[in-house]
């Protein structure tokens, strides 16, 4: 991980965030004319029992900023709204490899899967069915699903709220 850059003297760093405060952190170094990346992924969430695709951070807690240490007030950059701290090994800022960086601007981190995948087993956590296994089959719009309920030896499929359900 610790790999100086033998042309210049600007390299990659670790910056720690406050909690939830990637982007403030991202925006403030920004208006220090720093060049910061935060990566994000797009992921699917059941929030209130709909299904909501959300972009996260990648690395919660952390962005990368790219600072010369020659010409950086570090202590700006850990005073900055946001920032927590500046990750350090041996009693200096650790530099991250370029290479890292390139490679996860080049990757593609968009929404690949629904939470819940069909044939996945899953658990009814409230209402009639409370405790009774099922077999997810696909989505019914934004708030419910078909579960396949194996009921008095017959296969039904039934659509059920989001928030009814819960991964097994």
């Amino acid at each position: 991980m610790i790999k100086r850059n033998p042309k210049k003297n600007i390299n990659w760093y670790l910056l720690q965030t406050k909690y939830n405060q990637e982007k403030r952190a991202a925006e403030e170094l920004g208006r220090q004319n720093i060049t910061v990346f935060l990566p994000f992924y797009r992921c699917e969430k059941i929030i209130r029992g709909k299904r909501v695709a959300r972009e996260e951070p990648l690395f919660k807690r952390y962005i990368f900023a790219l600072l010369d240490i020659e010409v950086t007030n570090w202590t700006s950059v850990r005073s900055t709204r946001g920032i927590s701290n500046v990750v350090s090994f041996g009693g200096g800022p650790a530099i991250v490899d370029e290479s890292i960086v390139k490679n996860l601007k080049n990757e593609d981190l968009s929404l690949k899967e629904s939470y819940f995948k069909s044939g996945e087993k899953i658990r009814v956590i409230k209402g009639s069915l409370n405790g009774l296994s099922a077999i997810f089959q696909n989505e019914d719009g934004a708030s419910r699903s078909y579960i396949l309920l194996d009921f008095m030896r017959q296969n039904q499929l039934i659509s059920i709220e989001n928030q009814l359900i819960e991964k097994f």
